[in-house]
């Protein structure tokens, strides 16, 4: 991973990066309203697990605010509901908030649901979206 307090970004001091671990993909990018939004694209899985486990915890050093963006994850195995559970505690002792947001991903959200996880985790969208006519829900409201 780039390091991620290097150069300009939409965060004072922090900018994009992209990594890779197996079958996912991380793309980190500072959002203008504050977070630094995690795009996981991929799969999360035993083999994926420890990698998104490194990533969130790098970050957690670098960013007040984390969203983990899982829309783009198309496995989501219990190794996935473990990392989230020990990313959620090294964020709060690490006094940082982190969100998850599941976009159109239905079998992230049903893991979490089924499992109950999403009661112990700041679940941005617990519910589907709206449908909309491409099919995809803005993650930030745009501001007019």
């Amino acid at each position: 991973m780039t390091d991620p307090t290097e150069g300009p970004g939409g965060v004072p001091g922090l900018s994009a990066a992209t990594a890779e671990g197996g079958g996912l993909t991380l793309e980190a990018v500072p959002h203008p309203s504050g977070p630094v939004v995690l795009h996981a694209v991929g799969d999360v899985d035993l083999a994926t697990a420890p990698f998104l486990a490194e990533q969130v915890g790098d970050w957690l050093a670098a960013a007040p605010r984390i969203v983990l963006d899982l829309s783009g994850v198309g496995v989501f195995a219990s190794a996935g509901i473990s990392v989230l559970l020990d990313c959620r505690h090294a964020a709060v002792a690490a006094g940082v908030v982190l969100e998850l947001y599941c976009g159109a991903a239905r079998q992230v959200r049903r893991v979490l649901q089924v499992t109950g996880t999403c009661e112990h985790l700041r679940v941005l969208d617990p519910h589907p979206p709206p449908e909309t006519p491409d099919g995809r829900a803005p993650l930030f409201p745009v501001p007019d």
